[in-house]
């Protein structure tokens, strides 16, 4: 079902066939670290609802007090007024990558990772991954890296995607980057569950 924008005040204005306007504002509040009991159950409800990494949640935390990993939640209203607010999407700037530091490694190469991204479901038409991928291009730029990476899925819509915004595969596919649990239900064929690694030059 096609999510209807906000802007769109009734049924029967709406055009399915209309191009989308541009994305909404959006607000980015960082996580700091020990999360909060309201931002750790946040992060459970998005980690559950895309079936990926919820079990890293406390290796996030840790890496979030260490400055390794930043994390944010994103709004459609300004979480810092007051009023109740809940985050529609989620998003990390890497700093360092234990597990390959060739996709980060910042104080090193300067190379930072953007990861952990997820939009909850209804708000996927409205541009707002596009746009938080933009915003954390902008943040790591603003701290002097001098690429921003990233590994997905090696399927036709994930490589055309991200060609389009200026990245490139750097290294080999692996094979083996995907379980079995990591690809179920995602519709993606088996032979496209290979990790792709992607690169884009921010200088």
């Amino acid at each position: 079902m096609l999510a209807m924008h906000p802007s769109y005040s009734n049924a029967s204005s709406f055009d399915p066939f209309a191009p989308l306007p541009g994305p909404p504002t959006l607000y980015y509040r960082s996580l700091p670290a020990p999360f909060s009991g309201s931002d750790l159950a946040n992060l459970q409800a998005m980690r559950t609802s895309c079936g990926l990494y919820a079990d890293r949640i406390p290796r996030w935390s840790q890496e979030v007090a260490q400055d390794r990993r930043r994390m944010y939640f994103v709004y459609l209203s300004d979480p810092f007024s007051g009023g109740p607010t809940a985050p529609i999407a989620m998003i990390s700037l890497n700093l360092y990558n234990a597990d390959d530091p060739s996709l980060a490694s910042y104080s090193h190469t300067g190379r930072v990772e953007v990861s952990s991204l997820f939009v909850y479901q209804a708000y996927r038409s409205l541009g707002v991954g596009l746009a938080a991928m933009l915003e954390m291009e902008r943040r790591a730029a603003e701290i002097g890296a001098t690429y921003i990476t990233l590994n997905t899925m090696a399927t036709p819509k994930n490589l055309q995607l991200y060609s389009q915004l200026g990245y490139r595969e750097f290294k080999s596919r692996l094979a083996s980057g995907y379980s079995s649990q990591d690809i179920l239900g995602s519709g993606v064929a088996t032979a496209e569950s290979a990790a792709c690694f992607m690169e884009k030059p921010l200088r």
